[in-house]
């Protein structure tokens, strides 16, 4: 974490999951973004053909990007995408994480920081002229992941997040039920798709370490996963590290892949091989 770091005080264990009741027959559920591209949040919205019916199942009562008036109250599940990037950012984050009782973090910035958190690998003269320091409420600091400030409850990850992943969530604590979280390999998903092995073919593929969810979107395109769904809990990072350059691809290379989506998530091992190869940040 940066020195800025300020952690919510949750408590730890299990989260408590909200459920409808007589009383409160719909969840309260809200979508904010932070910095980020307002994609994730989109994928919401791409849910076109059930999104009248979500609307019945559920109070929406914010949901800033689409809506100009939204209700200030406390929720049932709060939806937050992007990362934090400025003080503006971390103070919403940290207003919101009291308000709700389940903060899901939703997309990859939010999840891993992705590609705006590629800045802390870089050095600071590259960006310096780019950074506003009248404003402190605008104020730069280090971009990074919603969970380096507060307590999360739940992830969908992605980049962006796939739509169905969201409707699925959304049916699942309405039923009153614990949403499925995934962790195994993409490539579990290419093997059900009758894929061909892009690694065996030479591309420079992170399936192997990257946690599926996605149905392997990108590879049945004949594209190679990035990374962008984050890593899986038993993800084997250096052996990883050692198949790319097995397959002829240099270090740099292998860290600039990896560092894309989810550089701030890598494991300190395999950013010891990194630096290591040409002592660079």
């Amino acid at each position: 974490m940066t020195e800025q770091t300020q952690v919510h005080a949750a408590p730890a264990g299990p989260v408590f999951w909200p459920k409808p009741t007589d009383t409160n027959p719909k969840l309260r559920v809200g979508f904010f973004g932070l910095t980020g591209c307002a994609g994730c949040q989109l994928s919401v919205l791409f849910n076109e053909d059930e999104i009248l019916r979500l609307v019945e199942i559920i109070d929406v009562t914010a949901f800033p990007f689409v809506r100009e008036r939204n209700i200030e109250r406390d929720f049932d599940f709060l939806f937050v995408e992007g990362l934090v990037a400025s003080r503006n950012d971390l103070e919403t984050l940290q207003k919101l994480r009291e308000r709700t009782k389940v903060l899901v973090a939703l997309g990859a910035c939010a999840h891993t920081g992705c590609v705006p958190a590629y800045r802390n690998f870089t050095l600071k003269e590259n960006y310096e002229h780019l950074l506003y320091v009248k404003d402190r409420g605008i104020e730069d600091i280090n971009p990074s992941p919603v969970d380096d400030y507060v307590k999360i409850d739940h992830t969908i990850p992605g980049c962006p997040p796939d739509k169905r992943e969201i409707l699925s969530f959304i049916t699942d604590i309405v039923g009153g039920n614990k949403p499925k979280t995934f962790n195994n390999p993409v490539c579990i998903e290419c093997r059900r798709n009758n894929n061909a092995c892009l690694l065996e073919s030479g591309k420079p593929c992170l399936g192997p370490v990257t946690r599926g969810g996605c149905n392997a979107v990108c590879v049945n395109g004949g594209f190679e996963c990035w990374g962008c769904r984050g890593l899986t809990d038993d993800a084997n990072v250096p052996a990883m590290v050692k198949l790319l350059e097995e397959k002829g691809y240099s270090k740099e290379f292998i860290r600039d892949r990896m560092r894309m989506f989810a550089g701030l998530k890598m494991p300190a091992e395999v950013e010891i091989i990194f630096r290591a190869a040409n002592n660079k940040p």
